[in-house]
């Protein structure tokens, strides 16, 4: 080996010790994107002192927001805001956090915290983790962000009005006959306040069904018993391996549970198609065994799964939440989903139990507006009394003692 050769070595090694950062940082960053300004700064200046992702995370917050929330029009959960938050972070540090739940459990809650009046107007839900039930009114309560709101909200003590609650029409369902025609089926449960913000249910008489992650024998059950009332499942899921297998376990045969019937199971997505059409982001994920199987018999395609095993996903929470439901709502258009009408038998039942209904209300009306103050009935100066003594020891509520001591005496 000559000296010229030597030398020419000495360069490459040099070269590429030089330039090893620079690789590092641009190969780590997915197709088609931009080295960010704060990686430049960080490669080429020796005195630049880069954010922490702590402070990037502050820093964007109110934009990351406002992003997912459709300028605070809608409801956004944790990891929408996360999403949107994801790339303004990344142009201001090269840092990022190994685990969501940093910025879903820590960084989010702490901004809002400390800055209240900012965020007083702000509409960040979580998921419901646990409940509570009252005694007598048979109320479970959920212990969601929502849930929890609309509980307090209801809270009261008044005393009872004298009046006589009008008679509802009670056309009595339970289950999907007469009421609805379609399941939405969503692999997370984080949608549960925007979908009810946006009224999806009752504009389109579908039912809302959802799981953490995958489904369970029961649910697999539920929608065998829906198949055979004529009533879709439609699936909608992350783009991503346990997505599409979600969508595809279903309503597939397992050892724990084996359909009777071919099921009525529409997967709406994502799909890769939905997320190039948004320009949602994709984010890496690490596959630890080899799922071209469960892919294939899950319906991915040749492209959708060069990009799945190539280790990118993308996460329904990739959409705000505007975007979230122009996209349902052109899935329920495409699969035809519309609002129930009953058959003639059922609405000729309804509409003369509405007439009777009117006219007993009406009855009622007349009672409330006769009717002469407390003074026709005293109630007794030991009711306090009574009531302790009906109830202690049984499972009588107050109010139950009350109905029964004013119930009129069988001789």
């Amino acid at each position: 080996m000559n000296e010229d050769d030597d030398l020419d070595r000495l360069f490459k090694s040099a070269l590429t010790a030089v330039t090893k950062d620079l690789r590092k940082e641009k190969k780590s960053l997915r197709r088609g994107e931009r080295l960010s300004t704060s990686a430049r700064k960080r490669l080429y200046s020796r005195n630049y002192r880069e954010m922490s992702i702590k402070d990037a995370a502050f820093r964007v917050m109110e934009r990351a927001y406002m992003r997912a929330s459709n300028n605070n029009m809608l409801p956004a959960n944790a990891r929408q805001i996360m999403y949107q938050a994801r790339p303004l972070i990344q142009d201001l540090t090269t840092k990022m956090w190994k685990n969501d739940s940093l910025f879903t459990q820590d960084y989010l809650p702490r901004f809002i915290r400390e800055n209240p009046a900012l965020t007083v107007r702000w509409d960040v839900v979580y998921d419901a983790r646990g409940h509570i039930e009252e005694p007598h009114t048979e109320r479970r309560i959920d212990l969601g962000t929502v849930e929890v709101r609309e509980y307090i909200q209801q809270w009261h003590r008044d005393a009872p009005p004298l009046r006589i609650d009008p008679i509802a029409l009670g056309v009595d369902t339970h289950g999907p006959e007469n009421r609805f025609g379609a399941v939405l089926f969503i692999e997370k449960e984080g949608f549960a306040a925007l979908l009810e913000r946006v009224e999806v249910a009752k504009r389109y008489d579908i039912a809302v069904m959802s799981t953490k992650g995958m489904s369970v024998t029961a649910c697999r059950q539920l929608v065998e018993y829906l198949t055979a009332k004529g009533v879709p499942t439609l699936v909608a899921h992350d783009f991503d391996v346990s997505g599409l297998t979600i969508c595809h376990t279903l309503q597939a045969n397992t050892t724990r549970y084996k359909f009777k019937r071919r099921l009525n199971v529409k997967c709406l997505g994502l799909r890769l198609i939905d997320a190039r059409d948004m320009s949602l982001a994709s984010e890496s994920v690490s596959l630890k065994k080899d799922v071209r199987q469960e892919l294939r018999a899950s319906g991915a395609t040749p492209e959708e799964m060069e990009f799945l095993l190539e280790g990118e996903r993308v996460e329904l929470n990739a959409m705000d939440s505007q975007q979230f439901v122009d996209w349902l709502e052109r899935k329920f258009e495409e699969y035809g989903v519309e609002k129930v009408v009953p058959d003639d038998e059922i609405l000729e039942a309804a509409y003369k139990r509405a007439g009777l209904v009117r006219h007993a209300n009406e009855a009622l009306a007349k009672i409330e507006e006769n009717w002469t103050g407390n003074g026709n009935i005293e109630a007794p100066g030991d009711l306090a009394a009574q009531i302790r003594e009906r109830i202690t020891g049984t499972n009588l509520s107050w109010d139950e003692a009350i109905k029964e001591i004013q119930a009129p005496k069988v001789s």
